[in-house]
């Protein structure tokens, strides 16, 4: 089971931003959405609240109109949790998923190779 809510198309978008720029505030969020979205103040400041209620978002005041938004949770955190539930809801087991994710995809043998040397570096440092 996720420890973490899933996110909307909108919640992702909001969060990316928070994720990359680790905090601002909902008119920045807005003035880097609105010729793409066409979102309102209202509509950005909506999804804050959701991002808030479901745990994801913090807040901080910073005058008496204008509120700083940050994530609570790391984009890292965020997609092993994700990761962790997918594992568990529909494979067996890690390399049934992977083995499962790479028929998939094409995959190119610098991403292999990558892909071995960070199960290798994982394996080197005791990581279980």
């Amino acid at each position: 089971m996720s420890r973490f809510p899933n996110l909307s198309e909108a919640d992702s978008i909001i969060m990316e931003i928070l994720w990359r720029d680790g905090a601002c505030s909902s008119a920045a969020i807005l003035k880097e959405i609105e010729d793409k979205l066409n979102w309102s103040r209202q509509t950005v400041r909506t999804y804050l609240v959701r991002l808030v209620e479901k745990g994801l978002v913090g807040t901080k005041q910073m005058n008496k109109k204008a509120y700083q938004y940050y994530p609570v949770v790391s984009r890292a955190e965020y997609a092993a949790d994700k990761a962790t539930s997918l594992l568990n809801k529909y494979y067996d087991s890690l390399p049934h998923m992977l083995a499962g994710i790479l028929q998939k995809e094409e995959i190119t043998e610098a991403e292999f190779e990558e892909l071995e040397a960070m199960l290798q570096r994982m394996k080197d440092k005791g990581a279980r």
